[in-house]
């Protein structure tokens, strides 16, 4: 049976936590906060890295709001944060959109420069991709032209009278 592969952590957590005086937390608090907001894991596994005893039971009474409300803030404080970091803004993709559109023409990558440029213009609101799905739920095999024609009309919300006989 082939050996596997060590997975690799999805991110490296620091080696030593320190005591938060801001929110009165234990370094093992810090540790549990920091693994359960970054370290991409729940809070049973969040409390197990962090060093407790009894992970289930320490998870529980730290996020239940009563035990250690401190902890909880500080939860809340840390994911709003990230929150902040990682937020899909509008200026944020405009200037990654800018950045890759440099780099690709620096590079001579003439369709991703293209391509950027073109996003660009649809975040800015310069250009609008139209495109309409129209779901009629009727069977044209068992209608005449000027039915089609009128049905058109009715879900367009225009006068059937204005398609001409070159509409065939």
């Amino acid at each position: 049976m082939p050996k596997r592969k060590p997975k690799k952590p999805m991110v490296n957590a620091p080696l030593q936590f320190e005591k938060d005086e801001e929110h009165k937390l234990t370094e093992m608090q810090v540790s549990f906060v920091w693994h359960y907001t970054e370290g991409a894991c729940g809070m049973t596994e969040a409390a197990r890295k962090a060093g407790y005893e009894f992970p289930s039971q320490a998870a529980n009474k730290m996020l239940n709001g009563k035990d250690y409300p401190n902890v909880v803030k500080a939860i809340r404080i840390k994911q709003d944060e990230l929150r902040e970091k990682y937020a899909i803004t509008p200026q944020k993709t405009g200037t990654m959109l800018w950045k890759i559109m440099e780099s690709a023409y620096d590079n001579g990558q003439f369709n991703a420069a293209v391509s950027a440029i073109k996003e660009l213009n649809q975040l800015g609101g310069l250009s609008i991709n139209r495109s309409q799905n129209i779901n009629i739920n009727a069977n044209l095999e068992k209608m005449s032209r000027d039915q089609i024609k009128e049905r058109l009309g009715q879900l367009l919300g225009s006068d059937a009278s204005t398609y001409s006989d070159k509409d065939k």
